[in-house]
């Protein structure tokens, strides 16, 4: 599985690794792709400028499988989700300036993925099961704060 990019007049091979090349998204200026890729057997992070030149960038490795949610409007932190198998979906922030060490965002027995930034990047979106069932929270970025359930019959 690889990265396309489609255009008004062609189509083009983005991504040309034998491992599985998932969850594309752009940087807020278009200049470059995040992505998640088994290429090292578990999924990590990589990014890579979107004209396609260059090789790929190796963000965040390790042990457990990790998937890009969002990036932040300022360009600054990417939001993943990574699978602990302790706490199950967990969503970590990967700052792009800096030491770019990535730390958690939300860690708790339940299931938090699927995060989004808000248009301001005050605010994280996200889907969890706490309720019992899947629903959409809201908390402050980058903290701290309390979270609001937003959704009431399934996110």
């Amino acid at each position: 599985t690889d990265i396309w990019l489609l255009d008004a007049d062609r189509t083009t091979r983005f991504t040309f690794d034998a491992g599985r090349d998932l969850f594309p998204i752009w940087s807020p200026d278009g200049s470059r792709i995040a992505f998640d890729s088994t290429r090292k057997g578990h999924r990590d992070l990589y990014q890579k400028p979107s004209s396609g030149a260059g090789s790929e960038e190796l963000l965040v490795e390790s042990a457990q499988d990790k998937i890009v949610n969002d990036w932040s409007a300022d360009g600054r932190f990417i939001l993943y989700h990574s699978l602990d198998p302790q706490t199950s979906n967990d969503l970590w922030v990967l700052p792009l300036e800096g030491d770019r060490k990535p730390f958690v965002y939300l860690k708790t027995n339940f299931d938090e993925r699927r995060g989004q930034f808000s248009p301001d990047g005050r605010w994280v979106a996200y889907q969890s099961n706490e309720s019992g069932r899947y629903e959409i929270y809201v908390r402050p970025f980058p903290g701290p704060g309390g979270q609001w359930q937003i959704s009431t019959a399934g996110g």
